[in-house]
Order: C-alpha cells, then sequence, then structure tokens
C-alpha cells in the first residue's frame, strides 16, 4: 500500500494510501474547529481527484468535536451527490459512541480495520 499524500498540521496528520480499491485516508490526532477545514478538503480533493468513494480510518483519532463531524457529514454529500459514499473503519468506542447519539451512525458506511 503506497502512500499517496501526507499532510500535517500541530495536533492532526492525514495519510492517503492506494490499495487497489477507494482511496484510504488515515487521520490521525484531534480532529476539531482548527483542523477541520483543511481535513474537509482533503477529502474533497480525494473525492475529485479519486472518484467519490472514500475510505477514512479513525482508529488513530483520539478527539473528534462537532466541526470534525460536519467535515465528515459535508464529504458524504458530496460523494454522495457522485453515486459515492464515505466509509468509516476503526471506529472505537468514544467515536461510535458520538455516531450513535448524533444519530450519524445511521448516515455513515462502516467496515471492520
Amino acid at each position: 500500500m503506497g502512500a499517496i499524500r501526507q499532510r500535517q498540521c500541530e495536533q492532526f496528520a492525514t495519510l492517503v494510501k492506494n490499495n487497489g480499491g477507494p482511496p484510504r485516508l488515515i487521520a490521525s490526532g484531534e480532529l476539531d474547529i482548527a483542523s477541520a477545514a483543511a481535513f474537509g478538503l482533503e477529502l474533497a480533493d480525494l473525492i475529485d481527484e479519486r472518484g467519490p468513494d472514500v475510505v477514512v480510518d479513525v482508529s488513530f483519532l483520539t478527539f473528534c468535536d462537532a466541526r470534525g463531524l460536519a467535515a465528515f457529514v459535508e464529504a458524504d454529500q458530496a460523494a454522495r451527490r457522485r453515486g459515492g459514499r464515505i466509509t468509516l473503519t476503526g471506529v472505537r468506542p468514544q467515536m461510535a459512541k458520538i455516531l450513535r447519539i448524533t444519530g450519524l451512525d445511521r448516515t455513515f458506511a462502516r467496515s471492520a480495520p
């Protein structure tokens, strides 16, 4: 699995890998108001460049606030307009709880890591 690109800011980083299927974006650190805009742009770029299906590995996220969730929702809406979707993988219990409380567990496809 070769890395396509990697981006990093103070508390958050992404790594995009190509595994022969949909691109896999690995998100790590804190996805919050400070990093959500850049994260959203990264997802939008992937959807534009590689097609509407994107797998996001969230197993390395240590925090996700409402703005981070909004970035996921906006990206999923963009992907669905093009016939695809965002799939989350590596969802840990804390993130699963947030998704369940907000009702977003019904929005995002989830796959095993």
